[in-house]
């Protein structure tokens, strides 16, 4: 029964009377201040996403997404100084910007970075519907709400009505008042969202997230006035439109952009000198073989059997799945690739100095003079080829468990782990908007140049970071492009008529997922899979991350040396008149684009990725031999940790 009295206590958000027992992030915000005595499960219930299904919010979400699309539509519209003045948040200090507001690299990120803007209107329609008083009452938000419900989402008054709410939202400086609501709406919005169901709220670091999201939105909010403005006034100037409303989308004003970049500072700044408590904790300190993620045991042998088991069921879905018995190989014992060629379509694979791996109809050939293989493909009718699309559907999808199979080695095997957003897009080729290639063969190793996408997306600069693939993972992989990925190409065509599109993935993606491109939630749902049953708990693209950077640490594989190499002054350098780094970045290069590493650093970055391959006893790269000979080759031995400082 005491239980049951406190229960109510337990459900309201808590202020603490001594200010030692809250944290610097809440004592700056004061958000639990706000908050206090209020039932959580109500808070978070109104910023709670409606689905386009919701009863009584219905299509909010598609009708939002309809509005960015519009907005982004009007990029390629726009002057590049208006769009270098909406990406300068703070002109007074840094100057305008050189790199204009631009639209994201993945499609689907712009999925994503609407939510905060959703769950504020929906925050909104709710509190009005509730016909309380509060900062941001509008009576136009029922008017949104009526035309949700009996108009289409996406309609031109939909679009019209969230302009109109958020840009007086976003345009109105909103001062405290004397209760303790907090006044802005976007900012109440951004409490109740990291505002958690027991009562907590969320660490610094996963609130700069959403602020960001919120800022892109709210540039592509006074785009949208901008070119308003200009259809009501054609004779205008847009520059003069953007300079009126500079205030808005900038730091050190009254309004709410001005307000979240405070927060982004603040956030930001927390986020970097908190130090966290360890994720790792190592149970074994003399050999590294065991550690606890998170309370939970991993074991270094245990992760060996997890690449031991998917070698084993890489070897068996080629062997198999693609190949379908067929006896068929490409021979390569050395491969040529100019890796400053660029141009369109060239990769090693079309170089004139690798003549067996240009030749990629071995396997397509051979499909169409077995007879067996023939009839589960395609049959003759009236002398043309009749394709058997659920045949071919079946191979593809074959196909792309192998192709998972090949991502998950690549990200596990080939040293420090890639981000999944710019591993699962790589290109085998040059194309004509990617004139530099991930695939490329680095003296013996086939290697991937993981880029940086986000550092592309901030800076407009690629940065490319080469990793080198395990012997099996390099041979298998070198196989798939010169035998399956023809036959692959002739299959999609045949499955997708409509869609030349999924045509192009195959013709110029390293790993390709049916009829799209992999993504990160693929990879980590991939991970999970073929590590649960040997670790008993599944890895993921983060967890992973944590884990194999504790290992390659204590045992001595880990890339910190190879950057410190890069900035170490020498004679020679100084002699000329310059750093090392300027000498590397420079003069004197064989290859382009590197992270500014020069020839001599490059081998480092391949030695770290064969150091991990050998700790984990799979064969290493650089072998230029075939998966079968690589498989019966004993497990290299393993380089002792190093001694301790």
């Amino acid at each position: 029964s005491l239980l049951k009295e406190l229960e109510p206590t337990l459900q309201v958000v808590q202020t603490p009377l001594d200010g030692r027992m809250v944290s610097p992030w809440l004592l700056t915000t004061r958000w639990h201040e706000h908050m206090a005595g209020k039932d959580i499960q109500q808070l978070c219930s109104l910023v709670a996403l409606p689905k386009n299904e919701d009863a009584f919010i219905p299509g909010l979400r598609d009708a939002v997404e309809a509005y960015y699309e519009e907005a982004i539509t009007l990029l390629d519209k726009t002057g590049e100084l208006v769009l270098q003045r909406l990406n300068s948040p703070d002109p007074t200090k840094s100057g305008i910007s050189n790199t204009p507001f631009h639209k994201h690299l993945h499609k689907a990120t712009m999925k994503q970075y609407i939510l905060p803007v959703v769950a504020l209107l929906a925050m909104l329609i709710r509190q009005e519907y509730m016909g309380k008083p509060f900062s941001g009452s509008n009576h136009r938000l029922m008017d949104l709400l009526a035309v949700l419900r009996i108009d289409d989402p996406k309609g031109r008054d939909t679009i019209d009505l969230i302009h109109e709410l958020l840009f007086e939202v976003w345009t109105t400086a909103w001062t405290p008042q004397e209760d303790r609501e907090i006044v802005d709406p976007t900012e109440r919005c951004l409490a109740l969202l990291t505002l958690k169901q027991d009562g907590s709220f969320k660490d610094p670091h996963e609130v700069t997230k959403p602020i960001a999201m919120f800022e892109y939105c709210m540039r592509l909010t006074f785009l949208q006035e901008i070119h308003h403005r200009l259809h009501s006034d054609p004779g205008s100037d847009e520059l003069e439109h953007c300079m009126d409303l500079e205030s808005f989308f900038v730091e050190k004003t009254r309004y709410t952009f001005s307000h979240l970049r405070s927060l982004q500072h603040r956030a930001s700044s927390l986020a970097y000198d908190t130090m966290s408590l360890p994720q790792v904790w190592w149970t074994d300190t003399k050999t590294w073989k065991t550690m606890l993620y998170r309370g939970e045991e991993v074991g270094f042998a245990d992760l060996c059997k997890v690449f031991q088991e998917t070698e084993a069921k890489l070897v068996q879905i080629w062997e198999e799945g693609i190949l379908m018995g067929q006896d068929i190989r490409v021979e390569h014992d050395k491969i040529a690739d100019d890796l400053v060629n660029k141009d369109v379509g060239y990769s090693f694979l079309s170089d004139a100095r690798n003549p067996r791996l240009t030749r990629r109809d071995g396997l397509l050939r051979r499909f169409l003079q077995d007879q067996d293989a023939f009839s589960h493909f395609a049959m003759i009718r009236e002398g043309k080829i009749i394709w058997n699309r659920s045949g071919l559907q079946a191979w593809l999808r074959s196909y792309a468990e192998l192709q998972s199979l090949l991502l998950l080695r690549a990200q596990m095997l080939s040293g420090a782990p890639s981000r999944g957003t710019e591993l699962t897009a790589m290109t085998y080729r040059n194309t004509q908007t990617r004139p530099t290639r991930n695939l490329v063969v680095l003296g013996k190793h086939l290697s991937l140049l993981c880029q940086y996408l986000k550092m592309t997306a901030l800076t407009g600069k690629d940065k490319l970071i080469p990793h080198a693939l395990d012997a099996i993972t390099s041979d298998i992989l070198v196989q798939d492009l010169a035998l399956a990925r023809p036959f692959a190409e002739v299959a999609a065509k045949a499955c997708f008529p409509e869609k030349p599109e999924v045509v192009d993935l195959y013709r110029n993606h390293v790993f390709v997922n049916y009829d799209r491109l992999f993504d990160s939630k693929d990879l980590s749902a991939i991970m999970t899979k073929h590590s649960l049953p040997i670790l008993n708990f599944g890895l993921t693209i983060n967890s992973w991350r944590h884990i194999q950077t504790a290992w390659k640490r204590k045992l001595g594989c880990a890339v910190e040396d190879i950057i410190e190499m890069d900035r170490e002054d020498n004679v020679e350098a100084l002699q000329a008149g310059h750093n090392r780094s300027t000498e590397n970045r420079v003069y004197g290069i064989s290859v382009e684009a590197l992270a500014g590493a020069a020839e001599d650093v490059l081998p480092a970055y391949l030695n770290a990725s064969m150091d991990w391959q050998r700790h984990c006893q799979v064969p290493l790269s650089g072998q230029s031999t075939s998966y079968k000979k690589a498989r019966l080759a004993p497990p290299p031995p393993p380089n002792p940790p190093p001694a301790p400082a």
